[in-house]
């Protein structure tokens, strides 16, 4: 009956103005509604993924996406279709926050899209216990295999949350899964890995593959412009770094190419109006980081000025040109003076041994709340121990893998629902306050009495008053959020605290914490060698005997993919040569400016530290210590091979006794050497709270 009324409404036709469906969207969508069975989608950029949620979603009733990267030009369009879809995220202001919930809690929302991040929000969970969810879209949801290159700890909970909120179908949408990451997927959300997979191979007939070869930016732009002018439509320019961006554009400018620029550091209103007027012309030019390309639907040329560091990411990257069907060339140069910026980016993430053992340390001393639970400020931790905890393009969240660790590897923690600590409270009325104040149940009592005024609102730290009060943290929370899901005021949260269940004892003693810190810094520099493998197979790709498209397709395991396994428009099939490239472009660190980060940077306990500084890769520790991307010394030899730049640091650290001058951390030195204790409630094997302990065939 539901795949009836996907046909029969004409949602097809009237709403997105599609005579037929393509590939196997038509399958995907029958699986869903007709066998309310679960899926996944591995489509390659521009195979029309959104169809296959956004279909469904029109014919059931709450469906809410997870969405990695997003753009706001998704919603509107489907606005404009007349379908009533939301996002919701920190853009919002707080009226447009509260309008959308009460659209989701009224059932009038049909498509909500948010961040796997908001997983983490006490609110949201509450919000989304009073609604039935008809259909859970993940997109990108290789994120989730830790066998990915893409690995993000915060996609863990996405597949418990679908079990807790017995969600009654999941649709796992990605671009980029090799075999193992696509069984991951599988496993983690309950996916028959014959009958559920609807795989569409990478090969596109209409993309060119180009490569060449320049050893220097002036040679790839005495190429680059020529391209430029002679392209028949839009183009987008994929560079590495942020001023990789800016610089390349004003190279373009004198030549009458009007590149605008687009990446992460930039305000959200000027990203937001690139991409609109990117969209709207018949020949722009973008110079990007990758954070740039979602949504195209254009005839569009792909440049990629470096080279990217993943074959993943190069496939997706890719996969924005020519999605109107017409030929679009995908041209890469290769150059040796590359590599050791992107070599150094996958090297660049490790923290330093010592931090990482008092981190373990801080955790295993940590006495559980009443509930047996574990909580953290992650924020404070990232500071403290110099662990990056905002995932980039280029970058891992590092304290938040570490935690994944300590679940995934060891079984002693499991990440559940994290709470925020203060609450600032608004009311939407003079009737919101009256209710509030007529509601004389303990917690709201509680609430009132250590909540503090600030000019119109309150302000309240729920952990102090459930410290001062008995209390418990979550009463006080759920009150906040049932007043805000009732309408009686507007609640803005901050301050969040990762929470965890213990599993299994943590370690006791230095002994056991060392032994596992020491397991966990190997897991971390393998990474590292996993993120250069990644690297060197773009090389090869670029570099082998093979067509080039044939090439890509094996790597995703579509070996068929290819007619003939020669697609007749790549470097390859037109020259039938391979292209020759010696990657060894080493450069010897320089004396001098080995100096000069030492004069500038005075700590000599992290030779990491120092190289990232030398190198530009920032980190809290560096941003803290005003090292970062505002001084002059930052970034100073990010022509040099990371490695050579450790070893040098390595030495002058040693040199100097290994000293570190800022203040003691949280959990000091001097705790290494005395015994780790724990309080009898931790040393149980705890199963309750955050749910997950089903193993259900599948969410029903």
């Amino acid at each position: 009956m539901a795949m009836e009324s996907a046909n029969q409404a004409g949602v097809l036709r009237d709403v997105f103005g599609h005579s037929s469906f393509r590939l196997s969207q038509e399958a995907v969508i029958k699986r869903l509604l007709v066998d309310g069975e679960n899926a996944l989608v591995l489509y390659p950029t521009g195979g029309g993924k959104s169809l296959t949620y956004q279909v469904p979603a029109l014919c059931l009733e709450v469906s809410l996406l997870l969405y990695r990267r997003f753009h706001l030009d998704q919603v509107d369009a489907l606005c404009d279709r007349g379908i009533k879809a939301a996002n919701l995220d920190s853009t919002l202001t707080a009226d447009r926050s509260s309008l959308v919930k009460q659209e989701v809690l009224s059932g009038r929302l049909k498509i909500l899209y948010v961040a796997p991040e908001r997983l983490n929000n006490e609110g949201f969970i509450e919000m989304m216990r009073r609604v039935k969810i008809s259909l859970l879209a993940v997109d990108e949801s290789h994120c989730i295999s830790q066998w990915g290159a893409s690995f993000r700890p915060e996609y863990l909970k996405i597949a418990r949350f679908a079990e807790e909120m017995d969600v009654e179908r999941v649709l796992c949408l990605t671009a980029t899964a090799t075999q193992t990451v696509a069984d991951d997927i599988c496993t983690s959300f309950f996916i028959d890995k014959e009958a559920g997979v609807f795989r569409t191979p990478v090969f596109r007939p209409n993309l060119a593959f180009k490569v060449e070869v320049a050893d220097s930016l002036d040679k790839k732009l005495d190429r680059l412009i020529p391209f430029l002018k002679s392209r028949t439509g839009p183009a987008i320019v994929y560079v590495t770094l942020q001023k990789h961006a800016e610089a390349v554009a004003n190279h373009l400018r004198p030549h009458n190419l009007e590149p605008m620029v687009y990446h992460a550091g930039l305000p959200h209103e000027q990203r937001a109006k690139v991409q609109m007027e990117f969209m709207n012309s018949a020949k722009g030019i973008v110079c990007a980081t990758i954070a740039f390309g979602m949504g195209i639907d254009k005839d569009v040329q792909v440049v990629h000025l470096y080279m990217p560091k993943t074959l993943e990411g190069y496939s997706q990257e890719v996969g924005r040109a020519g999605r109107d069907g017409l030929p679009s060339t995908c041209l890469m140069f290769l150059s040796a003076l590359d590599i050791p910026i992107l070599e150094g980016f996958c090297r660049g993430d490790t923290c330093s041994k010592n931090d990482l053992q008092l981190w373990m340390q801080e955790v295993a001393l940590k006495q559980p709340a009443q509930d047996g639970t574990l909580d953290f400020n992650h924020y404070q931790q990232s500071k403290t121990y110099d662990m990056r905890v905002c995932a980039t393009s280029f970058h891992a969240n590092v304290l938040g893998l570490c935690y994944a660790q300590l679940e995934l590897d060891y079984g002693y923690i499991r990440a559940i629902t994290p709470f925020y600590s203060v609450y600032e409270l608004s009311a939407c009325s003079s009737e919101g306050w009256t209710k509030v104040w007529a509601d004389k149940s303990t917690a709201a009592n509680t609430v009132r009495k250590y909540w503090s005024p600030r000019g119109t609102s309150y302000t309240i730290d729920v952990v102090v008053a459930a410290e001062h009060s008995g209390v418990d943290r979550a009463d006080l929370a759920r009150v906040i959020n049932g007043w805000e899901l009732g309408g009686l005021v507007k609640s803005k949260a901050s301050q969040v605290r990762a929470r965890y269940l213990i599993c299994n004892p943590l370690p006791k003693t230095t002994e056991e914490t060392e032994k596992v810190t020491g397991m966990m810094y190997q897991r971390m520099v393998a990474r590292e060698d996993e993120a250069i493998e990644k690297l060197h197979q773009v090389i090869k790709f670029a570099t082998s005997e093979d067509c080039l498209a044939q090439s890509l397709a094996d790597y995703f395991g579509d070996h068929d993919a290819v007619p003939g396994g020669l697609c007749g428009i790549c470097t390859y099939c037109l020259t039938a040569e391979a292209i020759t490239f010696d990657p060894q472009a080493t450069t010897a660190p320089d004396i001098s400016k080995i100096q000069a980060i030492l004069n500038a940077c005075p700590e000599r306990d992290d030779p990491r530290l120092l190289a990232r500084m030398a190198f530009g890769i920032t980190s809290p520790r560096l941003t803290a210590g005003k090292w970062s991307t505002s001084h002059p010394q930052f970034g100073c030899m990010d022509d040099v091979d990371f490695n050579a730049l450790l070893t040098a640091f390595e030495r002058e650290c040693k040199k100097a006794g290994n000293v570190r001058t800022e203040a003691a951390t949280v959990a000091s030195v001097a705790s290494k050497k005395r015994p780790l204790t724990q309080s009898s409630s931790s040393q149980r094997n705890y199963s309750h709270g955050g749910g997950g302990g089903s193993k259900r065939g599948r969410y029903k």
